[in-house]
């Protein structure tokens, strides 16, 4: 039974209870209005499946033209390495083709994945901020502490907004160069 049906059954059977109660009438008014929205939600979660279904399908299918640019551009690809080891050259070929590739519907998907991803570590990363502060490991007072937690938080927005996103979304490798100073720094303090 999916998840509309047990809705109109449920609607279905509030109205053979009560139908004059007020309350009932709404709950009924509530319940169409979610199996409505389940219903739409549904069918915009069929179609992205139809669309990458499809799009997956003529990847299966897909040949580049014999004279196309492309094709050409990957021939000079392999030509530039071919002496020095040819599956080498054969693998950058293979990509310069595969990356020629046009898959909207499955690049839409990805950066929804990644976008969710994103917002998924950073919530965690505010998150541990918050749990170290209220166990004592951090101190600093309140204010600056939910100061920053909220600045992590602020950062999901910035980034959805960005117009220029790092190209693996967030590198860390501000934040991992941050660390390997301050331990070296931490090291150097406490031999001295």
């Amino acid at each position: 039974m999916t998840n509309v049906s047990a809705v109109e059954k449920m609607a279905e059977l509030m109205q053979q209870m009560e139908e004059s109660s007020p309350r009932v009438a709404a709950f009924q008014y509530c319940l169409k209005h979610v199996a409505e929205e389940a219903e739409k939600r549904n069918a915009e979660l069929e179609a992205r499946c139809s669309a990458l279904a499809a799009e997956n399908a003529l990847l299966k299918k897909s040949e580049p033209a014999p004279f196309s640019k492309l094709m050409m551009e990957a021939l000079d690809v392999y030509q530039a390495g071919a002496d020095e080891v040819p599956e080498l050259a054969m693998l950058s070929a293979y990509k310069k083709l595969r990356d020629g590739l046009k898959t909207p519907a499955t690049d839409a998907f990805l950066a929804e994945v990644r976008a969710q991803a994103r917002n998924e570590g950073i919530n965690y990363a505010a998150g541990r901020l918050a749990a170290a502060f209220n166990h004592g490991f951090v101190d600093k007072p309140l204010t600056e502490v939910c100061d920053v937690v909220r600045m992590i938080l602020d950062t999901k927005e910035e980034l959805a907004n960005s117009t220029q996103p790092a190209a693996d979304g967030l590198s860390g490798e501000y934040a991992e160069d941050f660390i390997e100073k301050s331990t070296a720094q931490l090291r150097k303090g406490v031999q001295s």
